[in-house]
């Protein structure tokens, strides 16, 4: 019963994020030059792949600010090395219904964003809380079509890549930038 109630007021805190006014806007991938990205902590080589991300990123001028989840189970064997990291843990830093205390998430929320990428695999109310919350211009996650379990509220992405697997890092990461690669804007007229 109690996991219905913390259920029911987590999608209650999703829809009231969801309603905010926010300037949308698709840019194509060399004009974004502020990417936030959502991430459950996992073992060193799922951090190794996201460092190589930023880093290639960052050597072409754009700001990387990331926000992840830490499991109270997930042990860490490796040390986080970007310094626009936050850490989230499961066991100090929320609340009884799952969300964050306040000023955790602050270092995150206060960035505009040209985009924001929630890397977590669904259904995850940390990554879509995060991802609801966040002033970001384009907010992009994974739906897994083939998956069993009810990935809930998806409308806090505007656009989403699907697929028929559980996510792949790299794989949704070259995907989304591939596809924002493809957008082309028409001139404005003067």
């Amino acid at each position: 019963m109690l996991d219905f109630i913390r259920k029911r007021l987590q999608q209650r805190h999703l829809q009231n994020l969801m309603t905010q006014d926010r300037e949308k806007r698709i840019d194509n991938w060399e004009q974004v030059k502020k990417i936030g990205i959502v991430f459950n902590v996992g073992d060193s080589e799922h951090w190794s792949l996201l460092h190589r991300f930023i880093t290639a990123q960052e050597r072409c001028g754009k700001e990387v600010t990331l926000i992840g989840f830490q499991a109270e189970k997930q042990e860490i064997n490796y040390i986080f090395s970007h310094t626009r990291t936050t850490i989230c843990h499961e066991k100090e830093d929320f609340n009884w219904i799952g969300l964050p205390k306040d000023g955790v998430v602050d270092p995150f929320k206060q960035v505009h964003f040209d985009i924001v990428i929630d890397t977590t695999e669904q259904p995850c109310f940390f990554g879509k809380y995060i991802t609801a919350m966040a002033d970001a211009k384009l907010k992009v996650g994974y739906s897994n079509s083939e998956n069993d379990v009810d990935e809930g509220i998806m409308d806090m992405y505007d656009m989403a890549i699907r697929g028929k697997e559980p996510l792949d890092l790299k794989d949704f990461i070259e995907q989304t930038v591939k596809y924002l690669t493809m957008i082309h804007k028409e001139p404005e007229l003067q």
